[in-house]
């Protein structure tokens, strides 16, 4: 599903021959689907996810699942009242190297220690500038970036005991852009009492920034843990594309969600959607106790 003018450019192109609509009408007019996903600018996560749970259609939802936490809310009502599964795309839960930084984060050995997390992606305004709006994308880089991390973190260590966060607008990094209203940085600051875990995240996102991550682990001076990826700068909608989840790690998840019975209403979905419940509960408080510079302008929850 798509706006009418992307459809136009998608039906010159020989090779797509699948259907495509601008609307959920039509497509849920005919043979009902097995499974849906939602891949579109966030203000439209929730009303499609809610046409399609109310059509009775498992339904996997890209990062973040909603714009705010109690947007978020009604769709887990809605689900857990008609017994509809809904699940989140995380793709970090099925990439070699990210399961092995969780192992570490999980070990009720790993006390006293720094974990740092430091990624940068390429990014792009998006059609009609939507990702450069507060009100419709529900921030910047700390909501579409950040949601990855903060989600394994919450899911491996439960939520902070204390947190901050710093964001930052570089309007120099935007090009041509024209600037909006969400930040390019966030610099996110956790601590985990039970295990004496301080955890930094420094998130950046702008136009030919290269996509890269660090992730490491120290404990007295002495690295505990490292890995790193990086990838090639870029700019326009193939950069800001390269964003979302890696064929590998998304075919991985659902052939996990297969396996576990989600298309028939089985497995562990349901907990799994409380737990991003809780995600976005903690990126509202972050927003709200934000720290601003470069004007950046408060966020209003959707």
């Amino acid at each position: 599903m798509d706006t009418k003018e992307r459809i136009a450019q998608l039906s010159e192109i020989p090779a797509v021959t699948v259907p495509m609509y601008d609307s959920l009408g039509p497509v849920l007019a005919g043979v009902k689907p097995d499974l849906a996903i939602v891949a579109t600018p966030h203000d439209s996560h929730v009303p499609l996810a809610e046409g399609l749970l109310r059509a009775r259609v498992p339904t996997l939802l890209e990062k973040p699942p909603a714009r705010s936490a109690p947007e978020l809310a009604t769709l887990l009502t809605l689900s857990q009242d008609l017994g509809t599964p809904l699940a989140t795309s995380l793709p970090l839960h099925y990439r070699d190297s990210s399961r092995a930084f969780a192992r570490e984060l999980r070990s009720p050995r790993l006390t006293d220690a720094e974990v740092d997390i430091r990624a940068d992606v390429p990014s792009w305004p998006g059609t009609d500038n939507w990702r450069l709006s507060r009100e419709r994308a529900g921030g910047g880089v700390l909501i579409d970036l950040g949601y990855h991390y903060l989600e394994l973190l919450v899911a491996c260590l439960g939520l902070p005991d204390d947190r901050s966060v710093l964001l930052t607008r570089e309007a120099g990094l935007r090009g041509d852009v024209e600037d909006g209203d969400v930040e390019d940085e966030a610099r996110v600051s956790l601590r985990f009492a039970a295990r004496r875990l301080q955890v930094q995240v420094r998130l950046r996102s702008a136009p030919g920034l290269a996509k890269g991550r660090e992730l490491s682990i120290t404990r007295g001076g002495r690295l505990l843990y490292q890995s790193s990826e990086s990838g090639a700068a870029g700019t326009g909608p193939a950069a800001g594309q390269a964003r979302g989840p890696r064929p590998a790690a998304a075919t991985a998840q659902l052939a996990a969600l297969v396996r576990s019975g989600f298309l028939d209403g089985q497995g562990g979905w349901a907990q799994a959607l409380r737990r991003q419940h809780t995600v976005m509960v903690l990126l509202d408080d972050l927003y709200a106790a934000a720290g601003h510079l470069a004007g950046l302008p408060e966020r209003t929850p959707a």
